[in-house]
């Protein structure tokens, strides 16, 4: 498979982490609003929720709130990646098992993958989750979730932090008010950056400007940032 560097010449892929309701969704937003126009996103919640129709299994384990088997759940990763390169996955991998396969995976294409692992408290996570109102998010399946993500979720970051040659991690606070979260991720994504583009590009621009109706100065940074980087990721391609 032809290598497609999503970013820098240095991520094929993204792969976002954390329970649902940790601020996953919002991050995806603001990552294809001012950064990433273009990426693939899908998050595999969605995709089983899209399968309900054709697979009766899928549709009962996850009204259930029960976790899908490791292989309908790799194989539904792969066929994604694949298609969707570069792209981002938003809920893989969930296990040691799946992790497993991810790692196989990236090294079988020769990929270097960013992983985006989102942290929250338990009570912003069922304040977020019930004011979206969605029939999965009674708060029986949000506590078990819960549980699954505390057992599972350890083992998962143990596994991808054995292989620094494949995968660059960075940790968020889910908490935080959005706008935030997403100059953390912006400025770990820069401290990611090889030094030797930035010893090149010095003449790269971009406009800072805070909006009259903004009332911090997080969403004139974040637009500063990724102008940046966008202008950095232009003139590799162009090169």
């Amino acid at each position: 498979m032809s290598r497609k560097p999503l970013l820098l010449e240095k991520w094929d892929f993204i792969v976002l982490l954390g329970e649902s309701g940790s601020g996953k969704g919002t991050l995806v937003q603001s990552m294809l609003k001012y950064w990433l126009p273009n990426l693939n996103s899908a998050s595999m919640g969605d995709i089983f929720r899209k399968k309900f129709a054709t697979d009766p299994e899928i549709k009962d384990l996850t009204e259930k709130g029960i976790l899908v088997g490791d292989d309908i759940a790799c194989r539904i990763f792969r066929e994604f990646a694949v298609e969707n390169t570069p792209g981002l996955i938003d809920g893989f991998p969930r296990n040691r098992q799946q992790t497993i396969d991810l790692i196989r995976f990236a090294k079988e294409c020769n990929w270097r993958v960013l992983v985006v692992d989102m942290h929250c408290r338990m009570e912003k996570i069922i304040e977020r989750l019930l004011a979206r109102q969605r029939s999965d998010d009674n708060l029986a399946i949000v506590y078990k979730r819960h549980a699954d993500h505390n057992n599972l979720h350890p083992s998962v970051m143990a596994e991808l932090r054995t292989r620094p040659d494949l995968f660059d991690i960075i940790t968020l606070d889910g908490n935080l008010p959005p706008e935030i979260v997403f100059t953390s991720f912006l400025l770990d994504v820069l401290r990611h950056v090889d030094m030797l583009y930035f010893y090149d590009m010095a003449d790269i621009s971009t406009t800072f400007a805070v909006h009259d109706d903004e009332t911090t100065i997080n969403p004139a940074l974040n637009r500063w940032i990724c102008g940046f980087l966008n202008s950095i990721q232009k003139k590799l391609t162009e090169n």
